[in-house]
């Protein structure tokens, strides 16, 4: 589990994710895209993995060395990554 993952969701909803959706749910999207990445890395997102940009850039480039995801996906993880971060900055 995402460590803060009920702030998270709070915080995205508070700062706009999801607000425009008719289709999809953006929320449970972002929470699908962090899990994602915990599985494909084996890592726990938590605030000792994941709290700056740069944490973000290295993640990302880890996920480009994993032939089966796609540009696409691997920016909409980092979208999430960017709000996580934000979370964290904020506690």
């Amino acid at each position: 589990m995402i460590k803060y993952q009920e702030k998270y969701v709070a915080y995205i909803k508070e700062n706009g994710v999801g607000s425009n959706d008719k289709v999809a749910d953006s929320c449970k999207s972002y929470i699908s895209y962090l899990n994602s990445v915990q599985k494909h890395l084996g890592i726990s997102i938590s605030a000792s993995t994941l709290s700056t940009e740069v944490d973000i850039v290295n993640i990302s480039e880890k996920l480009k060395k994993k032939t089966t995801l796609s540009d696409k996906t691997i920016k909409n993880y980092g979208s999430a990554m960017k709000q996580y971060v934000s979370l964290v900055a904020s506690l």
